[in-house]
């Protein structure tokens, strides 16, 4: 039964998800509008949980839990990426990935602290010389300008 709502709210998120982006648009005289991704998005997720209620439903008889480490990974993905969204207008790009890009990297991957240190140099540099130097596009800027 529990099964059943759950995919029942998979096919209603879903519906909702791809009228609102139906709303939003989905081609444009200059091609595809802001609202295309979202809604093969939420269409894939309403067909997907169509296709989890027409299948039949699975009887586990000991479901297993993940552990409290997975809740922890959980919740460390939740707040760098909750750094980077709220840092970027505040601190700029290059600042906010630097604080963000560790606490990712020490939850998802478990890398070492060099490692860390190599991929977040590295990374945010590349994205700077590609999507600011090259691309022209113009990344947030900080206090400090950069």
């Amino acid at each position: 039964m529990v099964e059943r709502l759950l995919n029942l709210f998979w096919i209603l998120l879903g519906s909702a998800a791809a009228w609102q982006s139906w709303k939003l648009g989905l081609r444009g005289p200059s091609g595809p509008e802001s609202g295309l991704f979202p809604f093969i998005a939420s269409c894939g997720i309403a067909v997907l949980g169509l296709s989890l209620m027409l299948a039949r439903a699975s009887r586990v008889a000991q479901p297993q839990w993940p552990d409290a480490r997975a809740g922890l990974r959980t919740v460390g993905v939740a707040l760098g990426i909750a750094l980077m969204a709220f840092g970027m207008d505040r601190l700029g790009f290059v600042v906010s990935a630097a604080i963000a890009m560790p606490v990712l990297l020490r939850t998802i991957d478990r890398a070492s602290w060099l490692e860390t240190l190599i991929l977040t140099v590295g990374s945010i540099a590349a994205i700077v010389l590609v999507f600011g130097k090259l691309l022209g596009m113009p990344l947030p800027r900080g206090p400090w300008g950069w």
